[in-house]
């Protein structure tokens, strides 16, 4: 009787990693060779600052556990770059006041 237990355990062993994947892990995603959208909105705004449209329009690519962290770290350090360079008062900053519309 007791091997009948133990054929059920290595059956579901056997289950269990079949749905998992292979014993020794599944393989990572392929990288996607689909364009880039901060790599291009960032080339394409180097000389100009970023601007609230620009950051609302983006699309970042959904990865397995969130966003591609690439992704999210180029477009934060471009942000922080930004915010850090000194700014020219007279240069308008993108942001509309109380009653500009």
């Amino acid at each position: 009787m007791i091997w009948l237990y133990l054929l059920a355990v290595a059956l579901l062993g056997v289950v269990v990693v079949l749905l998992v994947g292979r014993a020794e892990g599944a393989e990572p995603p392929a990288e996607e060779t689909t364009a880039d959208e901060v790599a291009e909105l960032l080339a394409e705004r180097a000389a100009a600052p970023l601007t609230a449209a620009d950051l609302r329009g983006i699309r970042l690519q959904p990865a397995l556990r969130g966003y591609r962290m690439e992704q999210v770290d180029r477009l934060l350090d471009a942000l922080a770059d930004q915010l850090e360079t000194p700014r020219n008062p007279d240069q308008p900053s993108g942001r509309k006041g109380p009653g500009q519309g």
